[in-house]
């Protein structure tokens, strides 16, 4: 009775459509998450073109990806996501082109606060904090992505990498939290020597 009660008091933060659509929207990605092959993928990529707030491309979305919140997403060409990756939309999520996120990474755009000791943590407001996913951008394995934080152009996040930070264009960032360790720009000067090792 008393997580009727907590779900009618959460309700309140919402429009009936907008819990309707955030409904019919689990439901459809929920779905499509389960149907394997080409197939899955051409259906994600449906499903995404109608909910989500802009997409420029067709999306490849492999099976069992979480996508809530798509209203407020808004991804370039090319967009790349493995499976088992969870994107929550609800403070404003924005991609560029030629992004491929790897399996098992949390994007979230939504912050819980944590300060004081009332109300409990489980009944507070998230705070919206959007993220900017720049073009170019390659985000490992596991790694997570803070909510407010801003990934510049051709940034590479490293498998289970927690990123607390902006990045900057180019580089290479890894660990917990997320440091950059070089730059993409130096390892392309290193690449067109055929001779460096």
């Amino acid at each position: 009775m008393e997580y009727i009660k907590f779900l009618m008091e959460k309700a309140k933060c919402y429009s009936i459509s907008t819990i309707f659509r955030l409904e019919l929207e689990s439901l459809f990605f929920g779905l499509m998450s389960l149907i394997p092959t080409l197939v899955g993928v051409f259906l994600r990529g449906i499903t995404s073109k109608l909910f989500f707030k802009q997409i420029d491309g067709f999306p490849w979305i492999q099976p069992r990806v979480t996508i809530i919140h798509s209203d407020r997403i808004v991804a370039g060409t090319r967009l790349g996501v493995n499976s088992e990756t969870y994107i929550n939309g609800v403070g404003g999520i924005e991609f560029g082109n030629n992004v491929l996120i790897g399996s098992n990474v949390t994007i979230s755009s939504g912050e819980h606060p944590i300060e004081g000791i009332e109300p409990s943590i489980f009944s507070r407001v998230v705070i919206p904090k959007k993220i900017v996913i720049n073009d170019d951008v390659w985000i490992g394995a596991g790694a997570v992505i803070m909510p407010g934080i801003t990934l510049a152009k051709g940034s590479v996040i490293g498998a289970n990498a927690v990123v607390t930070k902006n990045t900057e264009e180019y580089s290479v960032n890894v660990g917990v939290p997320a440091k950059k360790i070089r730059s993409r720009r130096d390892m392309s000067k290193r690449n067109s020597n055929p001779t460096a090792i």
